[in-house]
């Protein structure tokens, strides 16, 4: 709730929203299903919402699946230079993986597209020494989009910046880097030579942690929902299933066993649209059944008096 206002307040139509995604996997040089599919749920609630302009910017392998995830929302690709003419237009970036051209590049994106909020789903950070890591430890930074530099120019700039992650080594998971250090496998040392762990150091304005770094986003749509009213807003099973489907066909893989199957983190397609449906049917009661909702409360009241 707390990211949905937010992102109401400092949002406008026209606005645009970048949405840092896709983890690659080191093995395959392809990215997971965890994250796009997320980005894509709250990317069609806000610009329903709020008239927003999605960018989703990640690594040149990533884009194809981020893509793909946004157009099964409902969203239409097109170029840059004609974003926010139609009103559901989208474009993807890709974005350096040269650390030191992170920051100038960073500046010249805001400078051009000026956006409102900077929203990251599953988007590996950097450590305290500057690496990037995948879960188990091992280094990634070599073939990771330096991203991090995104949230910092937009923290300068004083855009909103909302991070959702699941293990803790994800943008915007420094606001909890000390629990992560002493509570996650990898957190305080990793296996590379670094030795700085896999904990990210950089913080979001608000981070969400959650099983599955979709869930989280999910969960912001849901939010937004109830806070505005509408229950459309909300992700919906038909729409899970159809986005999930689509990133596999564009190459996402699930990280866990390695296959390009309608998995996420292991998890199989009926368990997502459950949790969608539970997120879903939890706004409708909220905002159809308000009525009920108080009278059950005021029994309580009257009960214990």
């Amino acid at each position: 709730m707390a990211a949905a206002k937010l992102l109401t307040d400092r949002v406008r139509s026209g606005d645009r929203v970048l949405f840092l995604t896709g983890f690659l996997i080191r093995e395959l040089g392809r990215p997971e299903t965890d994250g796009p599919v997320g980005a894509a749920s709250l990317a069609r609630a806000l610009c329903e919402a709020l008239g927003a302009v999605p960018v989703g910017v990640a690594e040149p392998e990533c884009l194809e699946a981020i893509e793909a995830s946004f157009a099964a929302a409902g969203l239409v690709p097109m170029s840059i230079d004609r974003l926010g003419k139609p009103r559901y237009g989208c474009a993807v970036l890709p974005f350096t993986k040269d650390e030191q051209d992170a920051e100038q590049a960073a500046n010249e994106l805001f400078d051009r597209l000026a956006p409102a909020a900077v929203v990251a789903i599953e988007r590996p950070a950097a450590n305290r020494n500057g690496r990037y890591h995948g879960g188990g430890g091992f280094d990634i930074s070599e073939f990771t989009s330096k991203t991090d530099a995104l949230f910092a120019v937009a923290q300068e700039r004083g855009i909103a910046t909302i991070g959702v992650g699941d293990l803790g080594n994800e943008l915007g998971m420094g606001v909890i880097v000390e629990e992560v250090r002493e509570l996650v496998p990898h957190g305080e040392r990793c296996s590379c030579p670094c030795e700085g762990g896999i904990a990210a150091v950089l913080p979001a304005d608000v981070a969400i942690v959650a099983n599955i770094a979709n869930w989280g986003a999910h969960g912001i749509a849901a939010c937004l929902a109830g806070l505005l009213g509408r229950v459309r807003l909300a992700h919906s099973p038909a729409d899970e299933r159809r986005i999930v489907r689509a990133c596999v066909e564009a190459g996402a893989v699930d990280p866990v066993t390695g296959t390009l199957r309608e998995l996420v983190d292991g998890t199989g397609l009926e368990a997502n649209v459950a949790l969608v449906e539970l997120l879903r049917s939890t706004v409708e009661i909220a905002i159809t059944e308000l009525g009920s909702v108080e009278e059950y409360r005021a029994s309580w009241r009257a009960f214990h008096v």
